[in-house]
């Protein structure tokens, strides 16, 4: 039998992972509880994830502007079901309308339509993004950070893997009342991860995502300047 052909091919570019820690009762009552929290050092996490979608390919539909180069932003949390680890996303803003309405159509995604406007000067990326409005809550982010040099490889067992290297996305479809998981597999090489200084950061979407305060935590940061992705339809896990 062929090996399946991927639902999409994409480069992810220019990207930064923030994450702080969360009371894992706070996330428990935020994610799906088919899903067990994915814990490190006793701790959920929560991640503000924003990065350029550049040349993606969507299988059985031609390129089109919307869809092959646009910003996004996704706030995410970390979970497993059925043996499998993965990541659940609390939403994803996307700066063009096709793929959001694809997002939430086809996978069934938390995607939402935004403003963006981002600006690059040698190592430092500028990214603001507002929420046009529609049936989710208003949110707005500004992050501006420094690329900084390369980290080693991350090893199983540090922070830096259990956050970057995830192979599964989980989603549920279904009536409200009793949804069903279904889980995507996304399939890459190990990210090649730098050091990221943040030099501004005002947020409100973990806010809108239900994690009202984050204390005074410094958030753990890393960046990557790209990274070819490919990921897969969804399926039962």
């Amino acid at each position: 039998m062929p090996p399946e052909a991927p639902a999409v091919r994409m480069n992810w570019v220019d990207l930064l992972f923030l994450h702080w820690r969360v009371d894992p009762a706070l996330m428990r009552k935020l994610v799906p509880q088919d899903l067990e929290i994915d814990l490190f050092d006793g701790s959920a996490w929560i991640g503000l994830i924003p990065f350029r979608m550049e040349k993606s390919r969507f299988r059985g539909f031609p390129p089109l502007p919307g869809l092959t180069n646009f910003y996004e932003c996704n706030v995410r949390t970390y979970a497993r079901f059925r043996g499998k680890a993965g990541v659940w996303f609390f939403s994803l803003d996307a700066q063009t309308l096709l793929p959001v309405l694809g997002g939430r159509w086809l996978w069934k995604l938390n995607y939402v339509y935004s403003r963006f406007k981002v600006a690059r000067s040698d190592d430092v990326i500028d990214y603001q993004l507002s929420r046009r409005s529609g049936p989710w809550p208003a949110a707005r982010t500004h992050v501006k950070w420094r690329v900084g040099e390369p980290m080693p490889t991350s090893q199983p067992g540090s922070l830096e893997h259990f956050l970057t290297e995830r192979y599964w996305l989980f989603t549920q479809r279904g009536p409200s009342d009793h949804p069903k998981t279904l889980a995507g597999e996304v399939r890459h090489e190990p990210w090649l991860l730098r050091r990221a200084e943040v030099l501004h950061l005002d947020d409100t979407l973990i806010a809108a995502a239900g994690v009202a305060t984050l204390g005074s935590q410094r958030p753990v940061a890393f960046a990557s300047r790209l990274l070819a992705v490919d990921g897969f339809a969804l399926g039962n896990a």
